[in-house]
């Protein structure tokens, strides 16, 4: 999509500062990248592609409306919980760091019974 500016939005190239920072030549092969680039993205533009939802779902709304039917606003979706990384990074560090602070307990090895000489 596009979209159209009036021409009291539009700046000349020449008050734009940050372009003095930009090299005065262009390597043939940027400019022919460049240009890939842009082909493929050039194409008619066809508004049959697009279409408004929104319209079509107020439409729907307002032709239930005029025959009479109850409208019923669906309920709002939850929104998902959202995760504080820091808090669960820490909660993260402390479980590891709690496990490495008990003391590993060493498995002592039995010895074998000794048995009696009859």
């Amino acid at each position: 999509m596009h979209t159209l500016h009036h021409a009291a939005e539009m700046r000349g190239i020449d008050s734009i500062d940050e372009l003095d920072a930009v090299p005065a030549t262009v390597k043939p092969e940027e400019m022919k990248l460049a240009r890939q680039v842009i082909q493929t993205f050039e194409q008619p533009l066809n508004l049959a592609d697009y279409k408004d939802e929104y319209r079509e779902g107020l439409q729907r709304i307002i032709d239930a409306k005029i025959a009479g039917e109850e409208i019923v606003a669906t309920s709002a979706e939850a929104p998902p919980k959202v995760v504080n990384l820091m808090e669960a990074l820490k909660k993260s560090l402390d479980s590891v760091s709690a496990r490495k602070k008990q003391p590993a307990k060493a498995a002592i090895a039995k010895a074998p019974p000794k048995r009696k000489r009859a």
